[in-house]
């Protein structure tokens, strides 16, 4: 499986949890859900704030292969999404890491 993981930050005029109530919302869900290629997805949202430097959350996105992955980020269904999460994350400082998993402990 190949990963992407967005490490993401909410706008300054929201709260954490209103940020999170749009991203694990039913309108952002729709959009992530038409994107070609993609096997699992998975919201991990941060509990309790470290500092005021701490992202918000992390989402992974799952794909097949290299290939599903890279079209995917170029797909028009990841821009209308990448769009809609406009509304409630900074994007100055939310920001993609294509990772390569390896796990350690099962």
């Amino acid at each position: 499986m190949n990963k992407v993981l967005f490490v993401v930050f909410k706008k300054a005029d929201l709260t954490h949890e209103q940020c999170l109530g749009e991203w694990n919302g039913d309108r952002h869900i729709s959009l992530v859900r038409k994107i070609s290629g993609l096997k699992k997805w998975v919201l991990n949202s941060v509990t309790s704030m470290p500092s005021e430097t701490a992202p918000d959350g992390i989402a992974e996105l799952w794909f097949d292969n290299a290939q599903d992955l890279e079209q995917a980020m170029n797909s028009i269904e990841m821009a209308a999404a990448v769009e809609d999460a406009k509304r409630y994350l900074d994007m100055e400082k939310t920001y993609a890491l294509v990772v390569k998993e390896k796990t350690v402990i099962w």
